[in-house]
């Protein structure tokens, strides 16, 4: 490889993974909740997403696609991990057609996606059509990246160097599995580096047995692009990939295992027409070994798809962002509802994910700025699309709830819950909207933050953190000792609000600071005083059993605030 090669290399590289950014963060932004029901339905078991898989591989020819596809629809927060493990094992069945007929390779045709893409952010009529555009361009990109980098390396696929190096590991069977998984690493094509090795076995220059080695190898190895795919992705969606490699990895044990006790070439050559140990044949053996290791291998793993998940849990730690990729319901269960008092306090149990989710907000915003770190903040629109999602889910249980029931102090509640999870998702859009303020409005300003108005930030963040834990705790027990915490402590906010703004206006007036900071500083009172007040409405409500009416003037105004809102 020229040093010119390695540039192409690694900007091949970079070009996948802003397709790969590209196309994720515009499928959550148009596609989220609708994607997601029907894939709930169509791969709602392991056996489903096998079939899932083996169908979209089969059509586009590539399991890196797929898998690239799934890491999309994990790490935007369509897919779950237990959903992708099936897809995973029939995409390896699916990409397995590849060594029996003529592949249509997606990459050709690359640049047509990105053709399209471009025509329609161009003609963009809406934001909808911006998104899918951008989600095509991306699509196009990735695949762009990927020819980039194959052909920055395709000089090995020609090389008489690569082939005698993977004739003479073929002898032995570790030696020759890692030299396939490099390989195939290397060039990023599994279907290329099975044809390799199906030339080498059928002129003879490598043992049929160490053929499947390698072939075993280049399964291992085709799970790279899930890597590549993952770097930009978080924890959830890097556990996809790792279960790629793991179901890999224990076929290859497994199967090696059988191979070198001669069971498994036996049974190749049992159902392949010819004789391979007498040389006829060989090719096909050596495909129809490639799609029998995948299919039986499947077969032996998909019993242990949630353990595979599981693993691949314990390898790759929770992250905090795990919690809000998906803002998937943990407490609303639909065989409940009969029980309508049981399933009211699930959905409350549901308001207090919401509010943790609130709180992380806020404490990734605060975080971001104070460490001037703007890649973390870059996590807000996942946290708010989950808060929304949340949202929505609670809100169409209780209608279910609503219309199971004829117990009317159930009844009476339901409208004031619905209220509080409104109140609780127009906290989150505060706090989206405090991030914007921490993270772009200041940093873009031309002097520096004084040190007083960031005293100013510390503090009153420090007061609505404290009332947004103790709102979180209230909604477990409810106990009155929080509501009078709570309800002093917003009171306080307030006064601290009101007094900083005047403090803030006379300084602008008197030109004792910067008018710019100041002005961003008071817009960042505002949401946060906002904030609290959703909180305060949360607790009355709660005080009431979630059954109050709205007989004051304030709390008419929230009514009003939510209609518009």
């Amino acid at each position: 490889m020229t040093w010119l090669d390695i540039v192409n290399l690694f900007g091949g590289l970079a070009l996948f993974l802003f397709g790969m950014n590209m196309m994720s963060d515009n499928l959550q932004a148009v596609a989220g909740n609708e994607m997601r029901r029907i894939l709930k339905k169509i791969t709602n078991t392991p056996f489903k997403g096998v079939l899932v898989g083996i169908g979209i591989t089969g059509i586009i020819q590539s399991s890196s696609a797929t898998s690239v596809m799934l890491i999309g629809l994990v790490n935007a927060g369509i897919m779950t991990l237990q959903q992708a493990v099936g897809v995973i094992m029939g995409a390896n069945i699916g990409t397995t057609v590849t060594a029996q007929l003529i592949a249509f390779n997606i990459g050709d045709v690359a640049f047509a996606f990105v053709v399209i893409g471009v025509i329609g952010i161009f003609l963009k009529r809406s934001r909808t059509m911006e998104h899918w555009s951008l989600i095509v361009l991306g699509f196009g990109l990735l695949f762009v990246g990927l020819n980039v980098m194959s052909l920055a390396v395709s000089g090995l696929r020609d090389s008489e160097t690569a082939a005698r190096i993977l004739a003479n590991l073929a002898d032995y069977p570790i030696p020759a599995i890692l030299a396939g998984t490099v390989f195939t690493m290397l060039i990023q094509s599994s279907s290329a580096s099975v044809g390799i090795v199906m030339v080498l076995a059928n002129t003879g220059l490598i043992p049929f047995e160490g053929a499947l080695y390698l072939v075993f190898g280049d399964n291992i190895g085709t799970t790279i692009t899930a890597w590549l795919a993952g770097l930009g992705a978080n924890n959830t969606a890097r556990r996809v990939a790792m279960v790629h490699t793991l179901f890999n990895v224990f076929g290859t044990i497994i199967f090696a295992t059988l191979t070198w006790l001669g069971y498994y070439t036996i049974f190749i050559n049992s159902i392949t027409p010819g004789n391979v140990f007498a040389g006829e044949n060989v090719a096909r053996h050596v495909a129809n070994g490639h799609t029998f290791f995948n299919v039986l291998n499947t077969l032996v793993m998909l019993p242990f798809a949630g353990l595979l998940a599981r693993i691949a849990c314990r390898i790759i730690p929770e992250d905090p962002e795990d919690t809000i990729s998906l803002g998937e319901p943990k407490h609303l269960n639909y065989h409940l509802i009969n029980d309508s008092y049981l399933a009211i306090d699930q959905s409350i149990k549901e308001m207090r994910e919401m509010l943790r989710l609130v709180r992380l907000g806020l404490m990734i915003s605060y975080d971001a700025f104070k460490e001037k770190d703007y890649r973390k903040q870059a996590k807000l629109p996942r946290i708010e699309a989950a808060i929304d999602h949340l949202q929505k889910e609670t809100t169409r249980y209780l209608v279910a709830v609503n219309e199971r029931t004829n117990a009317i102090p159930i009844i009476s509640r339901i409208p004031a819950l619905l209220h509080s999870i409104n109140d609780i998702e127009k906290a989150g859009d505060f706090t989206e909207e405090v991030n914007r303020i921490l993270n772009l409005q200041i940093p873009a300003q031309k002097n520096p933050l004084s040190p007083e108005f960031v005293s100013m930030i510390d503090e009153l963040h420090s007061k609505v953190i404290l009332m947004t834990d103790l709102s979180i705790d209230y909604l477990e027990e409810r106990k009155p000792l929080y509501t009078f915490k709570i309800i002093e402590l917003e009171g306080r906010i307030n006064e601290m609000h009101y007094s900083l703004r005047e403090k803030i206006l006379h300084m602008i007036q008197e030109a004792q600071c910067d008018p710019v900071g100041g002005l961003n500083t008071i817009d960042f009172l505002d949401e946060m005083e906002m904030i609290a007040d959703k909180l305060k409405n949360l607790v009355k409500a709660g005080t009431h059993d979630f059954t109050y009416n709205y007989d004051n003037n304030e709390d008419q105004q929230d009514t009003k605030e939510l209609g518009t809102n």
